[in-house]
């Protein structure tokens, strides 16, 4: 996945990724203000929402969610902000209701909130399966081929093909697993899926990676 690169999102994604947010109508505002303003009053408080949800639950009490009333407008996805003109194919196309519901699937699957993996990779990609970007992350979840080569096997016990959605999501969704069962927190979590957990630990949360966590937080509590 492209989040193993510490390149910084520059203003022209910022300014883009804007209209990607148009949740319920309610997303009108640019991203770069709503960062900007939010600061981490509004990072601690969306964190603090999905704490309480991003934890060990049995399955078998969560029910799949209705369908994400979010209606993407021109995304512009991916968080180094290159979308690849035209997109390389990297599977089958799927409507964004049928990825919508491969991500909810994983997310139960690896008991993690719905909601947290569905503005994950939105962010990443705009629920585009067919998206391939200049790093060769691919798909919905943005997994760049070395890191899902690894991932498959260590957290799936197989391997996985990235190209394929269902294991796109699958494989996304238990990286992301990983990384909250290592730093507990959800800022934390999103953070070592953009940064890498090695670099995090080493180096903190990045500038451009805090962007990347309050971006996405606050997509997810606005589902």
């Amino acid at each position: 996945m492209s989040s193993k690169k510490t390149t910084a999102v520059n203003g022209a994604f910022l300014g883009a990724a804007a209209t990607a947010l148009a949740v319920n109508g309610a997303m009108a505002s640019p991203l770069g203000s709503m960062v900007a303003a939010q600061s981490s009053r509004v990072l601690g408080q969306a964190e603090t929402q999905l704490t309480a949800q991003l934890v060990r639950v049995p399955a078998t009490t969560l029910a799949p969610t209705s369908p994400m009333a979010v209606t993407p407008v021109q995304a512009q996805p991916g968080h180094i902000g290159v979308h690849v003109d035209p997109p390389t194919r990297a599977g089958e196309t799927h409507s964004q209701a049928e990825a919508r519901n491969i991500l909810r699937d994983a997310a139960l699957r690896h008991q993690l909130d719905p909601k947290l993996v569905l503005a994950l990779s939105y962010w990443e990609s705009g629920w585009d399966q067919s998206l391939v970007s200049a790093a060769g992350a691919v798909g919905l979840m943005q997994v760049e081929p070395a890191t899902a080569q690894e991932a498959g096997p260590a957290l799936l016990g197989r391997a996985v093909d990235i190209t394929d959605p269902y294991d796109n999501a699958d494989v996304g969704a238990a990286i992301l697993r990983e990384d909250f069962d290592a730093f507990i927190n959800p800022s934390m979590a999103l953070a070592a899926y953009y940064q890498g957990p090695s670099s995090l630990r080493a180096n903190g949360m990045l500038p451009d990676t805090r962007q990347y966590v309050e971006g996405i937080l606050s997509l997810a509590s606005r589902m």
